[in-house]
């Protein structure tokens, strides 16, 4: 079940409840762009100790953080906050 964008903590993510998790595309321009978000990814992960699913291609990635079964909780939350960090707001 996908939750409405009201229920959402943090804009451009989609969250959903059955399973828990958030969810979030990233395009870039280049595959360098790509490979530096991937890398800043790894480092946030390693940092907070959650380690998100990544599919990606040349010019995208997607980031699903999986709650485990539980509630989407302020862990998630952040985590994904700071993969926002990431990058510019326009992307």
């Amino acid at each position: 079940r996908v939750m409405p964008e009201d229920n959402n903590p943090i804009p451009h993510w989609q969250r959903q409840d059955l399973p828990p998790m958030l969810s979030r595309r990233f395009e870039f321009e280049t595959y360098a762009e790509t490979r530096h978000f991937l890398d800043g990814v790894a480092m946030l992960a390693e940092e907070a100790g959650l380690y998100p699913n990544l599919s990606f291609s040349k010019t995208y990635v997607s980031v699903t953080i999986d709650a485990d079964g539980k509630q989407v909780g302020p862990d998630c939350v952040a985590l994904a906050q700071k993969i926002d960090g990431l990058v510019s707001p326009a992307t």
